[in-house]
């Protein structure tokens, strides 16, 4: 085959010829059967494609094109809309993009970080160098390419005939500070508004958030699989670096960033919240299954997470497992939030990721009432909202995970909203639904020490649902509501009992007694 290589002239272009010719084809100025881009000039590249001298054509495009957003579920496919501000530099991937799809046929090869810091990616630059400034409050994971194998993907790419884009990166990820630990790089954090002062690099933003990305497709329609992984790539990388200690590369790492020892570090906070502070009541720990799937799920109030704090350290101590708790994307707006909620387990919630942790025969929790019900005023605080809004029960059917129905009370005392102020600037930077006024907040953020009353309940099995009844709506939502019947009775039954919000015992083993929900007869009858 005759293929053109054109655009920048870097390390990968020069690599890539080299291999080419090597595979046995021949490398020409033009008139080729395909065009090799490497984005330089976009006007060149629109120009080349616009001659038609070309029957493929193939473009060196970076994985980056998504954006780093809260949003990003995490090992994106290219079904995945970019989120890119419009401003962004990067924009001009897509740009490119947009050029090579007007040829009869194309492929984009999106790449994660190529390790080459001549090659001109950011995070491969940061690497190399003796000190690296960093948004403080942020550790998103990152995924890396060996040179030999971005240049892979772009040949399998070049031998194809396979139309689109293509994600190539090594399997796996790793945590930004483990990547600069390792490589004897000395993290400066910075906070985010300061950080143009410092370091006005293009794109700065792409050490905030996550943008890793699977690799299947190419896997799939290109033949291409890479020799090394993120783990192998980037230990490859710094054996010659000065500085640098390959002990600290310990794979594997949790692809949504889960640290164990950054949870067992806080071990202390956590134990002070609960026998302390909050004096946690708490029965039914025996209801969560010591391994296999599950949906954890709990009735949420206070505006903040720190009742998914609470559960994640009642379990791990008591049951030995991590609850993966389906996040929404606004949390992980606030610097130091975000990597709190990431190490502890959180995942941004989706359909995607839920199915994805299930395969991993793991423990999710779910608030099903949102952040709506965690901004429930006070006099209604211990009354439900719908389940039926939330996605969890088709979750559970769809992945056959039994859920684990919890009820609390004691953790709407600790910011009891007595009023609210709407504002579209909250809005809009926090996702929260209004500014809420409460006791101690937001003139002094400090929750009010309350009696927390925890229990959780015997796993409500399937019944007879089978996956393919998660389409049906009817059987969904009385699945929802028949959770929430559960969860609401209970709450009625402490609440009942409570004599002061500070002190005293609830709990004694005993439930009120719920109808049992005949999952068999009505997916045969609805």
């Amino acid at each position: 085959m005759k293929i053109s290589i054109k655009g920048y002239q870097g390390p990968l272009a020069r690599a890539a010829r080299a291999e080419l010719a090597r595979r046995g084809h021949q490398i020409v100025d033009s008139r080729a059967d395909c065009l090799l881009f490497f984005p330089g000039a976009v006007e060149e590249l629109a120009r080349l494609v616009e001659a038609g001298d070309f029957r493929r054509v193939v473009l060196r495009s970076h994985a980056y094109a998504y954006g780093a957003s809260t949003k990003n579920p995490g090992m994106m496919t290219e079904k995945r809309i970019s989120l890119l501000p419009d401003d962004a530099a990067a924009q001009s991937w897509l740009r490119a993009e947009a050029v090579v799809s007007r040829s009869p046929s194309w492929a984009a090869v999106r790449l994660a970080t190529v390790l080459e810091p001549d090659e001109g990616d950011l995070l491969a630059q940061k690497i190399a160098g003796k000190s690296a400034v960093a948004p403080a409050g942020h550790d998103p994971n990152v995924q890396f390419l060996s040179l030999a194998d971005a240049v892979a993907a772009l040949a399998a790419a070049v031998e194809s005939n396979a139309i689109g884009v293509f994600n190539a990166a090594g399997e796996g990820a790793i945590p930004l500070k483990k990547v600069l630990g390792a490589a004897g790089t000395r993290r400066i954090p910075v906070l985010k508004n300061l950080m143009p002062l410092f370091d006005n690099s293009p794109d700065i933003q792409q050490l905030r958030y996550n943008w890793t990305v699977s690799s299947e497709r190419a896997e799939r329609e290109l033949g291409f699989r890479p020799s090394m992984s993120t783990i192998e790539a980037l230990a490859d990388f710094l054996r010659t670096k000065p500085g640098a200690d390959l002990s600290l590369v310990q794979a594997p790492y949790d692809e949504w960033g889960l640290d164990l020892d950054y949870i067992q570090a806080w071990g202390w906070w956590f134990d002070f919240l609960k026998n302390v502070y909050w004096r946690v009541e708490f029965e039914g720990m025996e209801n969560i299954p010591s391994t296999g799937r599950a949906v954890f799920l709990a009735n949420h109030r206070g505006f903040m997470p720190l009742d998914g704090v609470i559960h994640l350290w009642l379990i791990l101590k008591n049951r030995g497992r991590v609850v993966r708790f389906l996040i929404i994307p606004s949390l992980l707006r606030m610097s130091f939030l975000c990597n709190f909620l990431t190490k502890l387990g959180g995942v941004v919630a989706s359909q995607e990721n839920a199915a994805r942790l299930f395969e991993q025969e793991a423990l999710v929790g779910m608030f099903p009432e949102g952040i709506r019900g965690a901004f429930t005023p006070y006099k209604t605080a211990y009354q439900l909202r719908d389940f039926s809004k939330s996605g969890f029960a088709r979750m559970a059917i769809l992945n056959q995970a039994p859920v684990i129905p919890t009820a609390v009370i004691g953790h709407a005392e600790i910011f009891p909203i007595i009023g609210r102020i709407n504002s579209s600037y909250i809005t809009k930077k926090y996702g929260w639904p209004y500014l809420p006024i409460a006791p101690m907040f937001p003139l002094a953020p400090v929750p009010i020490p309350s009696k927390w009353h925890v229990r959780v309940l015997e796993p409500v099995l399937l019944q007879g649902l089978r996956p393919s009844d998660a389409d049906n709506r009817t059987l969904v939502e009385d699945f929802s509501r028949h959770i929430q019947n559960i969860v609401q009775k209970n709450i009625d039954q402490m609440v009942s009992r409570r004599k002061h919000i500070f002190w005293g015992r609830v709990l004694d083993g005993t439930s009120p007694a719920v109808p049992r929900f005949d999952g068999r007869n009505r997916a045969m009858t609805a």
